[in-house]
């Protein structure tokens, strides 16, 4: 497991190291890079490439199931329960640019606001897991060092 925290700049945008995005199997080259940022909780997002992303049976599966919720009820009188009517928040499309030494990603705004992520005044830590880049939040890494380590063992 790796850790980086980096500064959220005032477009909600954040520079993802390129050697980050190799060690976790991205294809870096000249041309931005196509994704998807999937929330697995409040606090944390996996970066996921369009390559690893179709080749995920459940990734397939989620999608299908974003546009299934989106098809009407059959009442206007009908109302979907909270969590199926944000799913589609869950997971969004993300375009990594090149710039410098590294690729910037911007964050969507409406997936900041709910994490409670401000422009130019947070930070983030990217964690590499198993191949994979996830996006905490502080207050989320700062959750996960309260369980004692007694309880790992």
């Amino acid at each position: 497991m790796e850790c980086t925290i980096l500064k959220v700049d005032e477009d909600y945008r954040i520079l993802l190291p390129q050697s980050l995005l190799k060690r976790a199997g991205w294809t870096v080259g000249e041309e931005p890079l196509k994704g998807w940022l999937l929330v697995g909780g409040l606090g944390k997002f996996r970066l996921l490439s369009s390559a690893a992303f179709e080749r995920d049976p459940g990734c397939r599966s989620l999608l299908a199931t974003i546009a299934e919720i989106g098809q009407p009820t059959g009442s206007l009188i009908e109302f979907r329960d909270e969590a199926s009517v944000v799913l589609g928040l869950r997971l969004e499309p993300v375009e990594i640019t090149p710039r410098g030494p590294g690729w910037r990603l911007t964050l969507p705004r409406a997936l900041a606001a709910i994490m409670q992520i401000r422009s130019k005044e947070s930070s983030v830590a990217l964690l590499l897991l198993q191949e994979q880049i996830e996006i905490w939040t502080l207050e989320t890494l700062r959750a996960s060092m309260t369980v004692p380590l007694s309880e790992f063992i």
